[in-house]
């Protein structure tokens, strides 16, 4: 079994209309047995967040529900679904992916955050922008503290605002070729983050990042039609400068790791698991392999070396996989043995057609059917096949 070090990356697919929610989204009891609790997940928050789910799925009102506490149960549901991921990537930590065919889970977070009286920081997305309030902010606070003793404060020791969603514009470093460019990730597809604090995650996470990618497809007959959303739990936020100094941190920790890993010599080192330095990335031991396949065809390919080689890279597992089928007649045996040795063998059959990395893929259907989480102290259970 690989463990997969992931964000989590939700895909949700709006609904235009009532009509098209029933086409896409069937209306079905989930089985009637459960799975046991994953390690680090509660019980009864994977079950709550199962039942928030179907209601952002189904209920109009449901934004106003969107708050810590329901986010909270929201990722000890998608963490416990990993366990039923029928795949061979799990997630410990990392990216979901979710295909909303009803196109209104992000919705409701926007509607949430659209109505905090509060704002949702907009004006001050971007790093140095951030800096700056944030530095101002705890200036600010300070001085409060002095001539405003016992006022109700937040960690910065202003009064508290209602703004829980708040916007991270282009200061996110995923799936940017996924949400365009940069002023397209900016305005169109921006980063989102809700901090959610009180240590409610498992594994000790306190933020939520999530956003919206670009639809992959119109075609609606297709399991991946809708909208693509993205969630990551993370330790640490970016609103505050002392969770930003902590966030800056994690990340750049990443960065060398992602550096270092790609040096040949580093692979076989703990710190450079697929699990430790590569989470939603594509995978580097297989697009080095899948490239030293491509150098030996050589001529052969119907197409330039580099465009293959470039577009393998840049899309990951999903782009490479096409390519094996694309390509095989021109050397069956390695191919073939590439494709099920490398590919089936460590990400499973499922959802390769738009897999790019290691993330943990959903569909709202999946999500919808799946079965509830067990009560450590239930009796006569009926636990599922797994």
């Amino acid at each position: 079994m690989h463990y997969i070090s992931v964000g989590i990356l939700l895909v949700l697919v709006p609904l235009a209309d009532h009509h098209l929610f029933n086409h896409h989204v069937m209306k079905r009891s989930p089985p009637d047995c459960c799975i046991p609790a994953k390690l680090n997940v509660a019980t009864k928050r994977s079950n709550l967040g199962a039942a928030f789910f179907k209601r952002l799925v189904e209920d109009p009102q449901s934004s106003k529900d969107v708050n810590a506490d329901t986010m909270c149960n929201l990722i000890h549901f998608l963490m416990q679904q990993a366990k039923l991921n029928d795949k061979l990537v799990s997630f410990t930590k990392g990216m979901f992916v979710i295909y909303d065919s009803s196109k209104n889970v992000f919705k409701r977070f926007m509607e949430a955050k659209d109505a905090q009286i509060s704002g949702d920081d907009e004006k001050y997305s971007g790093y140095f922008k951030r800096v700056k309030h944030m530095s101002r902010k705890a200036l600010q606070g300070f001085f409060q503290k002095l001539t405003n003793k016992g006022q109700k404060t937040d960690g910065n020791n202003l009064t508290v605002s209602d703004t829980f969603i708040y916007v991270r514009g282009d200061e996110s470093s995923h799936f940017h070729d996924e949400r365009g460019s940069k002023d397209v990730r900016r305005y169109e597809y921006p980063a989102y983050g809700a901090d959610v604090p009180g240590a409610c995650m498992p594994s000790g996470f306190g933020h939520i990042l999530f956003g919206e990618m670009k639809p992959l497809t119109e075609n609606v007959s297709s399991p991946y039609y809708g909208n693509r959303i993205y969630i990551k739990p993370e330790l640490f936020g970016i609103r505050q400068l002392k969770q930003f100094i902590k966030h800056a941190e994690s990340y750049l920790d990443h960065i060398s790791k992602r550096y270092i890993c790609n040096i040949k010599d580093f692979q076989v080192k703990p710190q450079c698991t697929k699990e430790e330095a590569f989470r939603e990335n594509t995978d580097k031991k297989l697009s080095d392999k899948w490239k030293s396949i491509l150098e030996q065809l050589g001529t052969s390919l119907p197409n330039p070396l580099n465009e293959y080689i470039q577009n393998a890279t840049k899309h990951g597992i999903h782009e490479i996989y096409r390519q094996t089928i694309e390509l095989e007649k021109l050397n069956p045996k390695v191919i073939q043995d590439f494709r099920q040795n490398q590919i089936v063998k460590n990400y499973g059959t499922d959802d390769l057609s738009v897999r790019k990395g290691r993330e943990i893929i959903y569909t709202t259907q999946k999500l919808l059917d799946s079965p509830r989480t067990c009560d450590m102290f239930e009796k006569n259970v009926n636990k599922c096949k797994t």
